[in-house]
């Protein structure tokens, strides 16, 4: 079942910080270098449901830049010449460095808002993805997938496969192993070696890509038909009018989610916190969630309002037996390891 925040929470937790926009207008002018990924439906949300709001409250001047990169975050802080204040990157990185490249983030009562063992020390979550079966109409009509495991059937269910490659923590070994029949509690340690195998059933069929723009254009340019994809691309390829691209309903979904970071070392740390709590709002969250096709971050968010919205939710109640949440906390331990498992796989 969803947790409901009070709906006095999220008005007494405004109150202190229109407080200290006060002092902050006081103080003269202020900005922050805000990290995200890149142009599209994506970062346009940050902007239209945080910064922008968060800007006209506060006066401080938001400026996005990027793409997101785990690599320059680290060089910065090493160097000691840290120019980002807050940065969007994948859970299970953020919590390998916390505290050694990243700030500890104190989310207060808005903590209780967050799904169980999502919230990490220095890791805010903003944007929650399910990793989604799809399959073209056009194609599987009269024969639609209907188990995880079809995907990985070439017999039953001949044609081309794609997945993007560039990050195997996004839900893609999960899937493999649910397809194999390893029960949702008993996922993690991953078995990486069956996951690699069920993918070389496939392998003739499947088109690996580096970027998800690319899958999602191969997808929409018809050289594909089933994919495994992560739900905020799927409500880009649907809102973009691929329509007869479809999920697959009722089955296990992987969910994986990015999180807000604030790096150690920027001397705009305070106000980078405050930033990130205004955004883990519900409405700020349900804002963000509906204008990108992610599932929010804070679980008193209201359901989406829209039909795509609700195909691609992930936080629905009756999905409540079907999403598997990453253990965040594992792949910290073992990211190393299992990427160059994959990267030797994909080249091999």
């Amino acid at each position: 079942m969803r947790r409901r925040i009070p709906t006095l929470l999220s008005a007494a937790l405004t109150v202190p910080l229109v407080a200290t926009g006060c002092a902050i207008s006081e103080g003269g002018p202020n900005s922050l270098v805000f990290v995200s990924y890149g142009q599209g439906a994506y970062q346009a949300g940050q902007r239209s449901a945080w910064l922008d709001p968060y800007e006209k409250l506060t006066g401080t001047t938001v400026t996005i830049d990027g793409p997101s990169s785990n690599a320059k975050l680290k060089a910065m802080v090493e160097a000691g010449k840290v120019t980002w204040d807050v940065v969007d990157t994948d859970a299970s990185a953020a919590a390998a460095v916390c505290g050694s490249l990243l700030e500890p983030i104190d989310m207060g009562p808005l903590a209780a808002g967050f799904p169980k063992g999502s919230l990490t020390d220095c890791g805010v979550p903003d944007a929650f993805f399910g990793m989604m079966l799809m399959y073209d109409t056009k194609v599987y009509g009269d024969h639609p997938p209907t188990r995880m495991a079809d995907f990985f059937d070439p017999q039953k269910f001949p044609g081309r496969r794609i997945i993007y490659g560039g990050d195997p923590s996004v839900g893609t070994i999960e899937a493999a192993l649910l397809a194999d029949g390893v029960p949702r509690d008993a996922l993690y340690p991953l078995d990486v070696p069956r996951a690699l195998s069920m993918y070389d059933r496939i392998r003739p069929l499947l088109t690996i890509t580096s970027t998800y723009g690319d899958q999602q254009q191969r997808m929409a340019g018809g050289q594909a038909d089933m994919a495994l994809i992560v739900s905020a691309r799927a409500f880009s390829l649907l809102k973009a009018g691929a329509t007869n691209w479809k999920v697959v309903p009722g089955i296990p979904v992987p969910v994986t989610w990015d999180v807000l970071v604030v790096p150690k070392g920027t001397p705009r740390a305070d106000e980078a916190k405050r930033l990130i709590r205004f955004a883990s709002e519900p409405a700020q969250a349900a804002a963000f969630a509906a204008s990108a096709g992610v599932g929010p971050a804070n679980t008193a968010a209201p359901p989406p309002a829209t039909a795509i919205g609700r195909e691609l939710d992930i936080w629905g109640d009756a999905k409540e037996d079907l999403r598997v949440l990453s253990d965040v906390r594992w792949w910290a331990a073992n990211r190393t390891m299992l990427v160059k498992a994959w990267s030797d796989w994909r080249t091999g």
